[in-house]
């Protein structure tokens, strides 16, 4: 991929000071191959023609390369254009007649949406207050599974060790990215471009047995994936991925550290098993979006609130799940490139809007 769309002279870190909400810019690597396969990925690569094979030879090349770096076979891989679409793909396509569908109270608003619509059995697991997911060893046998495996407002990691081999997963890796392996027990898996720092509006899911997967969706031809997605994303989905580095969990416990010394406040799951860029926190006696929009004015942007819901400031079913307040919630994205000094200036400030927002 990188002899084809010139992408190897690129930096790999993207350094965007004050940032610490969720959202990052294309990786520099990536916006360099996205031009590219612009101009070289344009055509169907399932027709016969030379243009139709060079998209061709792109789109198998960044197949490739994508199975390597998240561990799964290529030939698992369905691409996906619309990641929510992905969420409903990877769940429904495992039902059969009247499986019994199980997730979590911490699970997305996506995934919500499906048990209420699901027609059999639905039942929701609770969640401690470390964002552990409790009862999994009593799910019913022959169950549809959403295990997510990683919170995306947490960052708390999950477990599958004790799912009974019988229940059919549908694994949530739209957080954790390449940062996790799947677990060793799974049906299908989910994948988000965004989280590898790659281009939005592009999903991959994998597989793992096909027989055992049923396109959920009205169709004609025996397919498992409605196959419209645009193929200069992928390849620039490829490139970021390539280029892409886990964050230091050092970083993390560091922040812990600087956000619980700020009086009236909580870091979240503190002590849990976590992706290392992700960390929420509740500051007592303040809102969350004020605190967002003082923090704002001074360059620092951060979130508030539901990372999964259409309005990014309603409270937090998954820190209310987890027993915490939802009021004055607080969450931040160490992006790679974050510096020690990054931190301790946003905690510093942090402190300071909190007074002003007390008095």
């Amino acid at each position: 991929m990188r002899a084809l769309v010139g992408a190897s002279s690129v930096d790999s870190v993207v350094r965007v000071t004050g940032n610490f909400a969720s959202e990052g810019p294309l990786h520099p690597a990536a916006r360099e191959a996205l031009l590219a396969a612009f101009d070289q990925g344009w055509a169907d690569p399932k027709k016969i023609s030379q243009s139709a094979s060079k998209a061709a030879i792109l789109r198998n090349q960044a197949l490739e390369n994508i199975a390597e770096k998240l561990g799964i076979p290529a030939t698992s891989i369905e691409v996906i254009g619309e990641p929510s679409l992905g969420h409903f793909l990877s769940i429904a396509g495992l039902f059969t007649d009247r499986s019994p569908f199980i997730y979590s109270a911490i699970d997305k608003g996506k995934v919500r949406a499906i048990a209420r619509a699901h027609t059999s059995e639905v039942k929701e697991l609770s969640a401690d207050n470390s964002g552990a997911i409790l009862h999994l060893a009593d799910i019913p046998a022959h169950s549809v599974l959403s295990l997510q495996l990683a919170n995306g407002e947490t960052g708390v990691i999950q477990s599958e060790e004790e799912t009974p081999a019988t229940v059919r997963i549908a694994v949530d890796a739209t957080s954790s990215g390449a940062r996790l392996p799947l677990p060793h027990h799974w049906n299908t898996a989910l994948f988000d471009s965004l989280s590898w720092n790659g281009p939005s509006g592009l999903a991959i899911m994998a597989i793992n047995n096909r027989s055992e997967y049923s396109y959920p969706l009205p169709r004609i031809a025996p397919i498992s994936s409605p196959g419209s997605y645009s193929l200069p994303l992928l390849i620039a989905s490829s490139i970021a991925l390539e280029n892409f580095t886990g964050e230091d969990s050092a970083l993390r416990e560091f922040a812990i550290k600087e956000f619980s010394s700020i009086d009236g406040v909580q870091v979240v799951a503190s002590n849990a098993p976590a992706l290392a860029h992700l960390v929420s926190i509740v500051a007592s006696g303040v809102s969350g979006e004020a605190t967002v929009r003082e923090l704002a004015a001074l360059g620092i942007d951060v979130d508030s609130g539901s990372a999964c819901s259409p309005e990014d400031l309603q409270p937090s079913h998954v820190l209310a799940a987890m027993g915490y307040e939802t009021n004055g919630h607080i969450r931040f994205t160490l992006h790679n490139g974050t510096t020690r000094e990054d931190i301790s200036s946003l905690a510093g400030k942090l402190k300071e809007v909190l007074q002003k927002l007390r008095r």
